[in-house]
């Protein structure tokens, strides 16, 4: 082999060792470099861990406020963020029904995010827990049915919202200190009911006392008892018709003079009638009631003027454009048990 020949095979072979060098090297690099960033993640964690939670930050569209979501989650003073175990946390706010979701969310250095969606009050009722409790306790509904304790509410508001009657509560799970009912039947048509009469009746409404469900399910029928009336009987077998007979009973009373109104025992509003344009309501006045036809239980109709068809009606009708008549020239009677207006 000639000079020139040897000097190129070892050019070759030198070029081959020296690549394998900066392959074997720049691999060396790699791992070392992703070794070090490594090492500094986890020392970073480390130290975003090591701090105990400083704030917890409570988000919620209700009444719950920063000391009951501090008793709730109890978080130990020292934990960190990493911890905490969040569906753990999470299942001890939705234990408390008057929460509807809840979210909680890491937010690194030491902040823990809570939001939450709460249910609102639409009635109360009394609760026993257990046969040994002396006395029940007054827990909350909520449009969805669900009973709860309820916690955060003003007092004033509470006073106004009517008492729940007629209804058997069924446990589903919990003990004593926390029984958990099913929720309700027929409660969005109540709570419906209900936000009708506050909104288009608020004076009315504030007279009312208790809702009775215990015809909602054989019959369709709500049963409400006032200040001054026994009973009135509501058809809901659709919850559109509510306007219409709030608007209707609204009518009736104001048409009625207000030692008569003191004296009516029953209005059923789900068996009216028309007759010539206008509705008839039957009326149960109480017994001995004075003014309305002498001693004993009395029955009569009232007939009012066509139910309103929209709220724009109804606003009319109280701004007086459409008022009903005076009742010296509106009341006259029939027969011996009853009277018309």
């Amino acid at each position: 082999m000639s000079r020139v020949a040897r000097r190129r095979q070892w050019q070759r072979r030198l070029r081959r060792v020296g690549f394998a060098v900066g392959l074997i090297g720049l691999c060396a690099g790699v791992l070392f470099v992703a070794h070090r960033l490594a090492e500094g993640d986890l020392q970073l964690s480390r130290a975003s861990n090591a701090e105990p939670i400083r704030e917890v930050v409570l988000r919620t569209d209700g009444v719950l406020d920063q000391a009951w979501i501090m008793r709730r989650l109890a978080v130990p003073p020292e934990a960190t963020l990493i911890d905490l175990d969040l569906a753990v946390l999470r299942e001890r706010l939705l234990a408390d029904r008057q929460v509807i979701t809840a979210t909680l969310t890491r937010k690194f250095p030491a902040t823990l995010e809570v939001s939450l969606s709460e249910r609102s009050p639409v009635a109360r009722i009394n609760v026993r827990s257990s046969p040994e409790e002396a006395a029940p306790r007054p827990h909350l509904v909520a449009r969805d049915g669900v009973v709860y304790p309820g916690s955060g509410y003003d007092a004033r508001l509470l006073a106004e919202l009517p008492w729940l009657g007629g209804v058997r509560l069924r446990r589903v799970s919990g003990d004593s200190s926390a029984a958990q009912f099913a929720p309700i039947f027929g409660m969005p048509l109540v709570a419906e009911l209900l936000a009708t009469a506050r909104n288009e009746a608020p004076a009315l409404y504030k007279t009312w006392r208790v809702v009775s469900l215990a015809r909602l399910e054989s019959d369709a029928e709500i049963e409400v008892r006032t200040d001054t009336i026994d009973r009135i009987i509501f058809n809901a077998r659709e919850s559109a018709g509510f306007l219409r007979q709030v608007a209707q009973l609204d009518l009736l009373l104001d048409s009625v003079q207000p030692d008569a109104a003191g004296a009516i025992s029953e209005i059923n509003l789900a068996i009216g009638r028309m007759v010539d344009g206008r509705i008839q309501v039957p009326v149960t006045f109480k017994e001995g009631a004075g003014g309305v036809g002498g001693s004993g239980a009395r029955s009569a109709e009232l007939i009012a003027p066509p139910p309103p068809s929209s709220r724009r009606q109804v606003e009319n009708g109280r701004s007086g454009t459409e008022r009903a008549p005076n009742n010296s020239l509106f009341f006259h009677p029939t027969r011996p048990s009853a009277r018309e207006f």
